[in-house]
């Protein structure tokens, strides 16, 4: 008898014999089936129940089209094209137990596949399908080899000896990859739903394998576990990687990379927008921070040999280990103790109770903070940076006009808090000759010496009795003196345009004098 390329076979159980005979049918478009040869009696077909039938396209063989649904088989060893399959995962997905859908064999080939809510597209070794989309619901079990999966919604779940190209995750879509497996050029567009660094695992990538050159675009999460490694990924702004296993030459172009406990990460390239946070326990190698990118390493995490470019960010603390290279020369914060860090464009060194930081550099964007006991010696602030700290700490260095200052030993002198740059005077110390353009001064009682300074955006709050025996001026522009009280034999000025708001506090002064401007006094 003449095969026709379209024709395929089913496996039909006769009860009367025990055993499973073959019918061949001509498969038509949309699972429409006609030709059909019958093995049987006209008794044996009427006494038969409804089965799930098995389809076989053998090698050599053909299938256009045609539609998979209850609890159907399609078992292929030849070649199918268009089939759309909306049956199989009667168990759940990626269960062993499901028998149904579609089955690409050893040799088999299936192209341009639509696998519905409900449906299975099985892959074992030596199989491959190509051009699959899998709606919500529906899912790949794969051992064999895939090219341009589509998950819309759907899920591919790899096992050992799966080979995936070209997969794309959109639309709360899943990829397993699990150990044994290589997952090459996907792209994830799902997956970050829940929030920065969410533990989401159920949706974008899902790596315990091998990930090479996975791109990440906008809302995609790649979560790379202790056992997975990602090669070469690029992350777009809105997109994230997150690794507790190996991360290798990834790319932030406005994305970011959470490095866990555990976690290794070699050869990130930080470029503007992008961030990588190593975390407690987390491991960072070989890190290129580029202009506006940013680099942040938190306490008990470990960054090494960074290249820090000029306009890069470190954000992180004396509690944790960075080591590399600056436009200064090399840096280090070891052990408890920094040296020759840049400080810029958001970048922040907190230095922290018994620790140090020497050779400081904070410039326009960056934050320099010294906590009670902490130590920062030859501090050079530049324009627009940041000084946080209170009298307990002691800090020396050089202002951003040139000038000298130095906190230590319960006094603070010639001190300039520029915009953004806060510190503290306790009860029982002095600050003399402090400047604040645009800062905040908070004085917890102590005393206020020589000439102190507001300008335009100064804040001086007041918590208890503050003593000021000489000269508070406020210049040009506006700004607020709250709270407590000022007593003393002192004076405030006001001169230049704007207004000193004087609000809920009690000035005992031996002159207030509104030379130009506005006083304004609240209750």
């Amino acid at each position: 008898m003449k095969r026709h390329l379209n024709t395929c076979y089913r496996l039909v159980w006769n009860h009367i014999t025990g055993a499973f005979v073959v019918a061949s049918e001509l498969a038509r478009a949309r699972g429409k089936r006609g030709g059909v040869a019958v093995a049987l009696s006209l008794a044996a077909v009427t006494s038969l129940p409804v089965l799930a039938a098995d389809i076989v396209v053998h090698p050599g063989e053909t299938v256009n089209g045609g539609t998979l649904a209850n609890h159907d088989n399609q078992i292929v060893f030849g070649t199918t094209n268009g089939m759309t399959i909306s049956t199989g995962l009667e168990y759940g997905p990626d269960n062993e137990a499901n028998t149904g859908g579609q089955w690409v064999q050893d040799g088999g080939t299936a192209n341009k596949t639509t696998v519905t809510s409900g449906g299975l597209q099985r892959v074992n070794p030596g199989g491959s399908v190509s051009d699959t989309v899998i709606s919500a619901g529906g899912g790949q079990s794969l051992q064999g080899r895939a090219v341009n999966t589509t998950l819309n919604g759907g899920e591919q779940w790899m096992h050992e000896g799966a080979i995936a190209t070209g997969t794309v995750i959109n639309d709360k879509g899943w990829q397993v990859v699990k150990p044994g497996t290589v997952a090459t050029d996907t792209v994830v567009n799902t997956g970050a739903e829940g929030g920065p660094d969410a533990e989401n695992g159920d949706t974008g990538q899902f790596v315990r394998g091998d990930a090479v050159r996975t791109t990440i675009n906008k809302n995609g999460r790649q979560i790379v576990r202790a056992e997975g490694t990602a090669n070469t990924t690029v992350v777009y702004a809105g997109g994230d990687q997150t690794v507790h296993g190996h991360a290798l030459d990834t790319t932030l172009n406005g994305g970011y990379q959470y490095v866990h406990n555990g976690g290794t990460a070699s050869g990130t390239v930080v470029n503007s927008d992008g961030w990588q946070i190593v975390k407690n326990g987390g491991v960072a190698g070989n890190t290129t921070v580029n202009q506006k990118g940013r680099l942040q390493v938190d306490a008990g995490g470990t960054a090494t040999n960074v290249t820090l470019k000029q306009g890069g960010a470190l954000v992180t603390s004396t509690a944790a280990t960075v080591t590399g290279i600056n436009r200064l020369g090399a840096f280090s914060v070891v052990e408890g103790k920094a040296d020759n860090v840049v400080l810029e464009n958001g970048g922040r060194l907190d230095v922290l109770t018994g620790h140090t930081a020497t050779n400081t550099r904070v410039d326009d964007g960056g934050t320099l903070d010294v906590r009670n006991g902490g130590t920062a010696t030859t501090v050079s602030m530049g324009n627009g940076g940041v000084l946080l700290a209170d009298s307990g700490a002691a800090v020396s260095g050089t202002r951003s006009d040139g000038k000298a200052f130095s906190i230590g030993g319960g006094q603070a002198d010639a001190l300039m808090l520029e915009k953004g740059s806060s510190f503290t005077l306790n009860a029982g110390d002095t600050a003399t000759d402090t400047t604040v353009n645009g800062g905040l001064f908070t004085a917890r009682g102590g005393t206020l010496a020589g000439t102190t300074t507001l300008n335009n955006g100064a804040i001086l709050t007041l918590s208890g009795k503050t003593v000021n025996n000489d000269t508070l001026t406020i210049r040009e522009g506006d700004a607020l003196l709250q709270g407590g009280s000022l007593t003393g034999n002192g004076s405030v000025e006001k001169s230049g345009s704007g207004t000193l708001t004087v609000s809920n506090t009690t000035l005992t002064q031996k002159a207030v004098n509104l030379n130009e401007g506005t006083l304004t006094l609240n209750d």
